[in-house]
C-alpha cells in the first residue's frame, strides 16, 4: 500500500513539474523609471512579457474607462496605435507579429493559446470564458474602446496593439474572447482604444516597426 502510494504521489509530482516546465510562470517584475511604476513579468519560454498592461499616460492618445472603478489600476490605459508605438519604456518594445506568433506556437498554436493567455474566472470575461486556465500567467483581461461604443469590449474581448504598420488607417492586434479559446491576430483600425503588452528586448526582436 505504501508502495502505491508513494508511487501516486511521484506521478502527481512529475506531472505537475512538466506542465510548469512547458508554460512557464517564471514571475519577476520591473519599474518603469519615467514614473516609477512597478509591473510583474511573465517568462514565457525565452519571452520576457509584461504581466499586466501597460498603464504609461502618453502626452496624448491614451485614455481610461471613466465610469468603471479602478479600472486604470487593473486594466492600464488604451491606446491608439500612435500611442501604443511610443509607449513602452526603453528595453520595452512593442510586439511584433513574430513574437505573438512565437507566444501562440509555444502555447501549443492559435487554436488554444488562447486560453492559456487569458484571466480565469468571470471576474473580468463573462461566462463561459472558453478554455481559460492562464497556465501561461499571462493573466489577460477584457478591454477596448472602438468607436463611440465605451465599455463594448469589457467582459467579451481584448485586443492588444502589434507594432505592424500596415497602412494610414490600419495596423493588427492579438485578440481574444470570452466565447473562444483561440488567439486571433486580426486587422483594426488604429484610431480605436486597445491595451498594450510590452515585450523586454533581446537579440533580434527590439524592431520598432516589423513589417513581416
Amino acid at each position: 500500500m505504501k508502495k502505491k502510494s508513494f508511487l501516486l504521489i511521484s506521478v502527481v509530482y512529475i506531472v505537475t513539474t512538466v506542465y510548469s516546465f512547458t508554460f512557464g510562470q517564471e514571475t519577476g517584475s520591473m519599474t518603469d523609471p519615467r514614473d516609477g511604476k512597478i509591473y510583474k513579468t511573465v517568462k514565457i519560454d525565452t519571452q520576457i512579457w509584461m504581466g499586466e498592461n501597460l498603464a504609461f499616460k502618453t502626452e496624448s492618445g491614451c485614455t481610461v474607462y471613466d465610469d468603471v472603478k479602478d479600472y486604470l489600476k487593473t486594466h492600464g490605459y488604451l491606446y491608439t496605435w500612435e500611442a501604443a508605438t511610443k509607449a513602452c519604456p526603453d528595453g520595452w518594445h512593442l510586439p511584433s507579429m513574430q513574437d505573438w506568433w512565437f507566444l501562440s506556437n509555444y502555447l501549443g498554436g492559435d487554436e488554444v493559446a488562447g486560453g492559456k493567455l487569458k484571466q480565469t474566472g468571470t471576474t473580468s470575461w463573462e461566462s463561459p470564458n472558453t478554455g481559460a486556465t492562464n497556465s501561461s500567467g499571462f493573466t489577460a483581461l477584457s478591454s477596448g474602446r472602438s468607436g463611440d461604443k465605451a465599455i463594448e469590449h469589457i467582459g467579451k474581448t481584448t485586443f492588444f496593439w502589434t507594432n505592424v504598420d500596415d497602412d494610414d488607417a490600419t495596423s493588427w492586434c492579438g485578440t481574444l474572447y470570452s466565447s473562444r479559446g483561440d488567439l486571433a491576430l486580426i486587422p483594426i483600425e488604429k484610431k480605436n482604444g486597445f491595451s498594450v503588452r510590452c515585450i523586454k528586448n533581446s537579440a533580434g526582436n527590439e524592431k520598432v516597426f516589423d513589417f513581416w
